[in-house]
């Protein structure tokens, strides 16, 4: 892989956005950072982390997934038709920080495995390139440290570029990074991994450290389910939601289909497993009848089940985002310490 530096950040964002593909990154309305279609010009470098994680971009909060007319004198009425799957424009995300690629590699593993392909998630994943952001000044609730991961982090990357000064230092850490950097005007080769290592000791040196996750992760599923603390942790929730639709590794859906007079679209929308809707059966009856049996849901979710799938890979990645939007601060971390007691 190849490493560069880029003397000016502007030129290197106009040179992304003239690429041909779709252009996200950072932008600032209404007091809040998302990653969104923005001019190179409004691009923001002042911010701790998005609002919002990136994985609307490729799992949509609301997706049109097919759809179906009723004229019966065309051909096709009442088939439903995949929608948008041929229209995806190839992507580039600039400012990705890496908690955040990391928990899209988590999603990806989701959307993608040995067993399924979600084809709405690999046509918009497969067609983009990831050019992250270090983090370089975290922020008191981050802790992407305690649980794998770096401020500097690769995993889920095409590309990591740092600030430097007025310009950008980059290394790819993919073909289709490197593919992507090479096609753009205006760089050039530099060394850039020694001072990238440097800043990396630095940072990671004010972030907290690992986790013991250990001993929650190797008991039983049972074990973990029957602990004492569940319902005390319940007693606190609200059942609102706010901390699944944060999370970046959250990929809970409901699919619905909707109609009128003229044909219909099935939709996949965002769902909650904190919410008691979500698995209620038709017969009236609910598994998890209670918020005792919702929040541990949510957490054996990500510190227990996902591990289990993914290798170890923990489905936390310590954006903070739960930490600092829940209403009652209800807190991840405290939680994995009383799940490895």
């Amino acid at each position: 892989m190849a490493e560069y530096t880029v003397k000016d950040k502007l030129s290197f964002l106009k040179a992304a956005a003239g690429s041909g593909r779709r252009f996200l990154a950072p932008s600032s309305a209404e007091g809040r950072v998302r990653l969104a279609e923005v001019e190179p010009d409004r691009v923001t470098f002042d911010y701790l982390n998005t609002h919002l994680s990136p994985k609307d971009v490729f799992f949509p909060q609301n997706e049109k997934m097919m759809s179906f007319h009723k004229d019966a004198a065309k051909s096709g009425a009442f088939v439903y038709q995949p929608l948008g799957l041929d229209k995806v424009k190839p992507t580039v995300l600039f400012g990705l920080r890496p908690c955040d690629a990391r928990g899209l590699a988590v999603c990806d593993r989701v959307f993608q495995n040995d067993r399924f392909t979600d084809p709405y998630w690999k046509t918009k994943y497969e067609g983009a390139v990831k050019i992250g952001l270090a983090c370089q000044a975290p922020g008191p609730n981050c802790f992407c440290t305690a649980v794998g991961g770096s401020p500097f982090g690769e995993e889920g990357l095409d590309v990591l570029a740092f600030v430097k000064g007025e310009g950008l230092g980059l290394k790819t850490l993919t073909a289709a990074g490197e593919e992507f950097l090479k096609s753009l005007s205006g760089l050039e080769s530099g060394q850039v991994a020694g001072e990238m290592d440097g800043l990396k000791k630095s940072v990671e040196a004010r972030l907290p450290g690992p986790l013991d996750l250990a001993k929650a992760q190797g008991a039983s599923v049972m074990e973990v389910y029957n602990q004492p603390h569940w319902k005390e942790t319940a007693d606190r929730c609200l059942n609102c939601g706010t901390c699944t639709f944060f999370c970046p590794t959250c990929h809970c859906f409901d699919i619905q289909d909707e109609e009128n007079e003229r044909g219909g679209v099935r939709m996949r929308n965002w769902d909650t497993c904190m919410s008691w809707l979500y698995t209620i059966h038709g017969s009236g009856h609910n598994p998890r009848p209670t918020k005792t049996e919702r929040v541990r849901q949510r957490f054996m979710h990500k510190l227990k089940y996902i591990p289990m799938k993914q290798g170890g890979a923990c489905g936390c990645i310590g954006c903070g985002r739960c930490v600092q939007y829940c209403p009652v601060n209800i807190d991840i971390r405290a939680v994995a310490v009383d799940m490895s007691k």
